[in-house]
Formats: C-alpha cells, sequence, structure tokens
C-alpha cells in the first residue's frame, strides 16, 4: 500500500508537470529537433532506404558526409571530479607545420613539474629532416640511424615511442593529466594528435590524458608587457637562467622552473581545454582544405562570406554535396542540414537564424540559375 500511494503520488504529480507552459514548450522544441533530424536525415541520405531501391537503374543512393564537430577550446569537465597532473612536454620534429603538412616526430621529451620524472626518447622518422630543422635540433637522421649533436642515440618507430610515452604517463594513477606546451596550441598538440591518430592510438590516449594547456597564450594574458615571450627570453626574464634550447628534455626541465614562477596550477587548470579538440581541429582543417576551393565561387558571387564557407567546408561540405541536398530537399533541405547536430550536440554549421535567412535562399537562387 506504501509503494502503490508512492507511484499515485508520483503519476499526479507528473500529470500536473506535464500541464506547465514550460514542460508543453520543451515537449514542442523535441519534436522539432526531432523533425530537423530526421529531414536532415532524409536529405544525407537519398533514397537509400526505399523499397526495391535496388532494382532501379538512376537510383539517389549518394550519401553526405557525416557532420565533423568543430573544435571547442572549452574546459575540461573531466576536471571537476578528479585533481589534475601537470605534464610539460616539447616535440622536436622534422620541420614545421607547412600548407597543413605535418612533420614527423624526431624526439619527445617531458617532465611532470610536482616530482621532476622525466619522459625522454628519440623517434625515426620516415621522412627526411629538413636542414633547418637539423641546425636548430642537432638531430639528423642517415635513413638508418638518429645521431643528435653528433652523437648516435637509440631511436624506435612512432608507435613504439607512442606507446612509451602512454604507459610513463599511466604512472601517474588516478589522476586527470593535462599536457602543457609553449606555443602548443598552434604546433606540439596537433602534431602530437595527428601522429596519435594515425598510428590509431586515439581512444588510448584519451583514456589517459584529460586536456591540453597552451602556457604561450596564458603567460601572454597574464605578463602582458613583456618584450618577447619566446622559452630562452622567459628564462632570462624569470629565472635569470640560461640554457640549451632545442633539445626536447632540456626544454622542459627549463620550462618547468619558468612556469613554477610565471603562473599559478590553478591557472594552468583554467586554461586547459579537452584532449579532443586538436585531434577535431586536425579533422576539420583537413576538410576545410579539401571542400573550401569548391566553395570560392559562392563567396565571389556574394552568397555565403568566406568565414561562413570555411564553416560548411569544414563541416565536411562541398558545393557537389549542397547541390545534391537542394535537388533532394530543396531549401528545408539546407537548413536542416546545417542545423543538424554534431556528436557534440552544436550545429553543424549554423542555427542562426538570421544568417540562414541570408545564405540558403541565395544558395537556392544560386542553384536554380
Amino acid at each position: 500500500m506504501k509503494f502503490s500511494n508512492k507511484v499515485d503520488e508520483y503519476r499526479v504529480k507528473r500529470r500536473e508537470k506535464m500541464k506547465l507552459p514550460g514542460t508543453k514548450r520543451r515537449r514542442l522544441i523535441l519534436k522539432q529537433e526531432r523533425a530537423m533530424q530526421m529531414n536532415a536525415s532524409d536529405a544525407s541520405e537519398g533514397s537509400t532506404y526505399q523499397s526495391e531501391i535496388g532494382l532501379g537503374t538512376e537510383a539517389d543512393i549518394e550519401q553526405i558526409p557525416n557532420p565533423i564537430p568543430k573544435p571547442n577550446f572549452g574546459a575540461v569537465q573531466k576536471l571537476k571530479n578528479m585533481e589534475a597532473k601537470y605534464i610539460i612536454f616539447d616535440l622536436e620534429t622534422t620541420d614545421l607545420i607547412r600548407q597543413g603538412a605535418m612533420p614527423h616526430i624526431t624526439q619527445i621529451g617531458a617532465v611532470e613539474i610536482e616530482s621532476g620524472n622525466v619522459f625522454s626518447t628519440y623517434v625515426q622518422p620516415k621522412i627526411p629532416i629538413e636542414p633547418g630543422a637539423e641546425e636548430t635540433t642537432g638531430i639528423v637522421c642517415d635513413g638508418t640511424s638518429v645521431f643528435a649533436h653528433g652523437s648516435k642515440v637509440t631511436a624506435v618507430p612512432i608507435r613504439e615511442a607512442i606507446l612509451n610515452f602512454l604507459k610513463w604517463l599511466g604512472t601517474f594513477g588516478k589522476y586527470g593529466i593535462i599536457l602543457v606546451a609553449h606555443n602548443g596550441r598552434v604546433f606540439d598538440f596537433r602534431v602530437l594528435s595527428h601522429a596519435i591518430d594515425c598510428i590509431g592510438l586515439q581512444e588510448d590516449f584519451l583514456e589517459i590524458v584529460s586536456g591540453f594547456t597552451d602556457s604561450l597564450s596564458l603567460i601572454r594574458s597574464k605578463h602582458k608587457k613583456l618584450e618577447k615571450y619566446s622559452q630562452i627570453f622567459l628564462a632570462k626574464h624569470f629565472c635569470n637562467e640560461t640554457y640549451s634550447a632545442h633539445d626536447a628534455v632540456e626544454d622542459v626541465k627549463m620550462f618547468s622552473k619558468i612556469l613554477s614562477v610565471a603562473v599559478s596550477q590553478s591557472e594552468l587548470s583554467k586554461a586547459a581545454y579537452d584532449a579532443e579538440t586538436p585531434f577535431l581541429q586536425d579533422k576539420f582543417n583537413s576538410a576545410k582544405t579539401l571542400y573550401l576551393p569548391s566553395l570560392n565561387i559562392l563567396v565571389g558571387n556574394g552568397v555565403m562570406k568566406m568565414n561562413m564557407a570555411e564553416n560548411v567546408a569544414g563541416s565536411g561540405l562541398g558545393l557537389h554535396h549542397l547541390k545534391l541536398i537542394h535537388k533532394r530537399s530543396g531549401e528545408d533541405g539546407l537548413r536542416n542540414i546545417f542545423c543538424a547536430q554534431t556528436s557534440r550536440g552544436k550545429p553543424r554549421v549554423t542555427s542562426d537564424c538570421k544568417v540562414l535567412d541570408y545564405v540558403v535562399p541565395k544558395l537556392c537562387q544560386f542553384f536554380s540559375q
């Protein structure tokens, strides 16, 4: 009887709640979202699932690529439930990132800030090291052996190097690992995540590492009047020391001293963003490089601005895909595809009504002509 009364009370409260304006509004919004997602799927998949589709000679079965989430440099959610460990790391590579082409890693150096525990490994690159990189880092490869500053060193394949690095990171137990690098958002994080993605260890990496912090942007925001922000200048400014720059191990040891003076650990935590972000950034940039040239005609004809075109291309849509969507579902199909949610719950391109009202009719007019 007690249980039955509780169930009855719960049922009455639920019925009363369902009559509230806020609840009705929420149901309506969810219904609209489901309808939009269904329409977006129809525009994306064409007639793939229609009855007897295999019997036709000209079936429209081309599928629009799945949406690529735009990278979001927001706070790390994992750190709300666990304590963080900060690992400073540095990479030496075969070259800089040039026109989207990623260099290969030649050395990984890392240090844990509190204990001073150090990790170091040399990596056998699969492409030649550029002369400028050889001069800067002192690392040379003759195709079979790797030499650092004239001495032969033990170098391992990239997969073995990453696995050893992850094994070392795993020794810090159940802490949320935050990887810190100077100018990491522009270079180190992108190169490391690209290498990890290429060897298929992304899931293993994300199980261990919670986030990244770019120390350059953090120090710039806190110490705004410094003359320079290079590691050599910061070492002289904060620690009054000089050191052997462009050696991964020496870099991280020196930078550990710099950070202990320049910023606090709480500031490192606040500046951290999710570890998956560089992987999304790499995929988004690759799609943008692939599809943006086809959208230049839309920018040139005033259909959309370059910023919008970059978001469309980065989400995995080219001019051919937009034409196909318009052919299948017209204006509604384009709107639904642009608003469709990604795996992170964000719109594929935009859900801003003003932007959609400006771009979508112009797109339809362009394709009709």
